[in-house]
């Protein structure tokens, strides 16, 4: 055998079923073995980037390791943002990268790739040498699961096709490839927030996408101390139907949500990247004393300062916690009244709609969203000002990892490849993605890729013409804003070029006419929005 099918071997004997890439010279013999040995589907995309960033929205929705493979040199350095999202959000993620050949520096396509993998994947694994090829995968797999974020792995083009005797190949750990273990919390930090909590008269419990796993926890908890709950927009939907629910807390949060964040005296943040945007800068939670809880050292108080820092995973820490507090007082801010409130406070209440030529409200457009699409959907928010419609606007379903928002690195083309991976991740459930015109441009070879899958998502382009956060922030100083404007194109044309059946929508009866006509396949919705209607946050 060859050691290219070596390591198919050792990836399938670890569970993998998915792969996504590109293919090319480095890669292309190791996905035909994959497939044509191995039945693993094969989801080629059009782009290194959009692969791994659909592994990445595969791994978001389903907990499981994702899994791609780029080719050499420029395969690699393509891929380099969507490693660098997936480290900042610690993804799971295998990315197995060919490498031109040891015997041959002098290659059109040579570049030392570990420095590179090591600087946005954050770690990277070379194989070593044939015979060391199943231990190798077998370490790099459990190291992306374990220990969560990217790993590269490095294999050599003339390595993967050497011949190996099986029986001369090192073994590798056959343990299961599981989801990082629970980390107890640190003694010192507990003790210090359980007497926050326990003195706390107006507590909140903030829990963010490191959280998901302790939604129970965190809800036994909550009810317990008499705390609110809230999230971060990467865990939006997580508390949804509980009474004191209060939603997505940070820049993006609703003015009920501020006014009771206001008044809170404890926010005690699990598995939530605390920072500018979740604290809007400070003002959100003035009067608070700030606890974070967080399985990384790193991650607690590396980005806002914080009070009180617990190292632990949230659900041994809620736990720990409720055991910890079970003779304090309980707040009185959960109150009836508050709980009307909080379930009457729809978003769309008191807004007059503008009306622009040709073009909708984005409000009005997200009001006929809310009625209109499924509940049980996965919903994927792009980057860039337009994501603060949906985020604003919509409510998350109540189910399980059904919301993605690939903010982690502020890389704007990320929504199409997410969903993308998501539909792939989650077959039965459908996708809603929403994009702007200048983000969908980036990578609009990934329309064709979403043809070829078949998958159920409809991607919302709301198209303002623009790059719109740059818009509004060069207005303000009197700068050429027209350095960000670009003509309209019909998207929807270009969109079903690629395969994909799409609908412009200008007003609110074009708007129904485009659900009402949406195949149960992919399909694209170009939204033309009013550019004179602006956030709060620009």
């Amino acid at each position: 055998m060859r050691a290219y099918e070596a390591l198919a071997d050792e990836l399938v004997a670890h569970g993998v079923d998915t792969v996504f890439g590109l293919m090319g010279d480095a890669n292309m013999f190791l996905i035909a073995d994959l497939v044509e040995r191995h039945g693993v589907r094969y989801v080629a995309a059009r782009t290194e980037g959009g692969a791994v960033m659909m592994a990445d929205g595969y791994a978001r929705v389903t907990g499981r390791t994702g899994v791609a493979t780029v080719t050499q040199g420029p395969g690699l350095a393509s891929a380099g943002n969507a490693l660098t999202v997936a480290r900042h959000a610690r993804t799971p993620l295998l990315l197995v990268a060919g490498d031109t050949p040891a015997e041959d520096p002098l290659h059109v396509q040579n570049f030392d790739q570990a420095p590179f993998a090591r600087a946005t994947a954050g770690r990277e694994i070379t194989v070593a040498a044939p015979r060391t090829v199943r231990r190798d995968t077998a370490r790099a797999l459990r190291a992306a699961a374990e220990h969560p974020g990217p790993v590269v792995l490095n294999a050599g083009m003339d390595l993967q096709d050497t011949e190996v005797d099986p029986a001369g190949l090192l073994p590798a750990a056959r343990r299961p490839v599981s989801a990082a273990p629970p980390v107890p919390p640190d003694p010192e930090g507990l003790a210090r927030l359980a007497d926050a909590l326990r003195a706390a008269r107006r507590p909140v419990l903030l829990a963010g996408r490191g959280a998901e796993a302790a939604r129970g926890e965190l809800v036994e908890l909550a009810d317990h101390a008499g705390a609110m709950l809230a999230t971060t927009v990467m865990a939006a939907g997580l508390f949804a139907g509980h009474p004191y629910h209060l939603g997505v807390a940070g820049g993006l949060a609703r003015p009920l949500t501020r006014e009771v964040l206001a008044e809170a005296d404890l926010v005690a943040a699990f598995g939530a990247g605390v920072n500018r945007w979740t604290t809007d800068h400070g003002a959100l939670f003035p009067r608070a004393t700030l606890a974070a809880v967080d399985r990384s050292a790193e991650a607690l108080g590396a980005r806002w300062p914080v009070d009180i820092a617990v190292l632990g995973d949230a659900a041994t820490a809620a736990r720990a916690l409720r055991a910890e507090t079970a003779a304090g007082g309980r707040p009185l801010w959960r109150t009836e009244e508050l709980a009307a409130r909080i379930a009457s406070a729809g978003p769309f209440a008191g807004i007059t709609y503008a009306a622009e030529d040709g073009r909708i409200d984005p409000r009005a457009f997200m009001e006929i969203c809310a009625r209109r699409l499924p509940r049980d959907r996965t919903t994927v928010v792009g980057v860039g000002q337009f994501g603060g419609w949906p985020n604003l606007f919509l409510d998350s379903p109540a189910v399980d990892r059904a919301f993605v928002a690939p903010w982690d690195f502020g890389s704007i083309g990320v929504g199409v490849p997410f969903g993308i991976g998501a539909a792939v991740g989650r077959p039965g459930r459908p996708v809603v993605v929403f994009e702007g015109d200048g983000s969908l441009l980036t990578v609009l070879g990934e329309l064709d890729t979403l043809a070829r899958t078949g998958a159920p998502v409809l991607v919302v382009v709301l198209d303002d013409g623009a790059y719109g956060a740059e818009v509004r922030k060069l207005a303000p100083r009197g700068a050429d804003t027209g350095l960000a404007t670009f003509p309209g194109r019909d998207l929807a044309a270009v969109a079903q070029a690629l395969g994909v059946p799409a609908h412009v929508v200008c007003d609110a009866e074009s708007a129904e006419r485009a659900f009402d006509a949406s195949p149960a396949g992919p399909v694209l919705m170009q939204v033309k929005v009013a550019r004179g209607v602006v956030q709060r946050h620009f």
